[in-house]
């Protein structure tokens, strides 16, 4: 799957298509290195903190050939954010940093 590189549970697939779509309407595509803590996860849900890339989508084929290569160079530092999640009442808000 785009912006991943390994397998993921159908219960975080969920909670990473809410950071594709959010990431989509600023017209990018985000890039997962590691988590950050934060974590939460119920019969439906799998959520964390990241970090990683949110890349333009002009240039997602460009850098998705380096992520899957794991050879991302300095070029790409002005693309390093932050994924954060909270509850907000009982709903899940998602911001990039």
């Amino acid at each position: 799957m785009l912006g991943l590189r390994g397998q993921e549970t159908s219960k975080f697939l969920k909670f990473w298509k809410m950071i594709q779509d959010l990431a989509n309407k600023s017209d990018k595509t985000f890039f997962l290195d590691c988590g950050e803590g934060n974590e939460f996860e119920d019969d439906n849900i799998e959520c964390e903190n990241l970090s990683g890339w949110l890349v333009p989508n002009s240039q997602v084929k460009e850098f998705d050939k380096l992520f899957q290569a794991d050879k991302i160079d300095k070029k790409w530092e002005d693309c390093v954010a932050f994924v954060k999640w909270e509850f907000v009442g009982s709903e899940i808000k998602i911001t990039f940093e």
